[in-house]
């Protein structure tokens, strides 16, 4: 090998270092697991739920201290990276029995001055078969009309439980990204848990 070979490899090799440790150190990953894994909670664990939005995906990654909804971003078609993290919490409800919803969301402003907003939610209460979210408001009067809250919402989501679990992303107004309120629903379209 000639010296021109050799430094040619040895500043390939370089650079290939610089740009794994870049990469590393931007939460960055090649593999959307590690962009998974080397995010906030900092541990390992596993998918248990996951839903494409076009270049992102949300998920819920179930860890040894609680179980944590995610926002994946793909860039350039290979590059990872979590955007937004939130720990599921039992709910406190006004209707129904705590802990029969273990709900999260949290929401983060882009460059468009909307918020992508992720939502998830755990039941294992046999009953509950969808989670809807809305923002209506309850201050005075719950309403238990599926139509009527729909009608006085600028935020409805119904969320289809699968396996216990079901997530969503929305990018909403700046004026809609918030006062949240979850229903957990059997197949009759009876309203079983409500609460914030």
């Amino acid at each position: 090998m000639n010296r021109k070979t050799l430094r040619r490899s040895i500043l390939l090799v370089v650079l290939l270092l610089l740009v794994i440790y870049l990469f590393n150190n931007s939460g960055y990953s090649i593999i959307e697991n590690n962009a998974i894994r080397n995010s906030y909670p900092f541990e390992d664990g596993q998918v248990l739920n996951e839903n494409d939005y076009e270049n992102k995906k949300v998920v819920i990654w179930k860890t040894n201290n609680g179980n944590y909804v995610k926002l994946i971003e793909r860039k350039w078609g290979f590059l990872f990276h979590v955007s937004n993290v939130a720990v599921l919490q039992p709910m406190s409800p006004l209707i129904g029995n705590e802990g029969d919803i273990k709900r999260a969301w949290s929401a983060s402003l882009n460059s468009k001055k909307m918020y992508e907003t992720i939502f998830a939610v755990e039941s294992d209460h046999p009953d509950i078969k969808r989670v809807i979210v809305s923002n209506d408001n309850i201050d005075n009067i719950i309403p238990d009309d599926l139509e009527e809250i729909k009608e006085n919402s600028t935020v409805y989501i119904e969320l289809k439980l699968e396996d216990d679990f079901a997530t969503a992303y929305r990018e909403l107004n700046t004026k809609d990204a918030g006062g949240f309120i979850f229903r957990g629903v059997n197949e009759k379209g009876e309203i079983i848990v409500l609460g914030r």
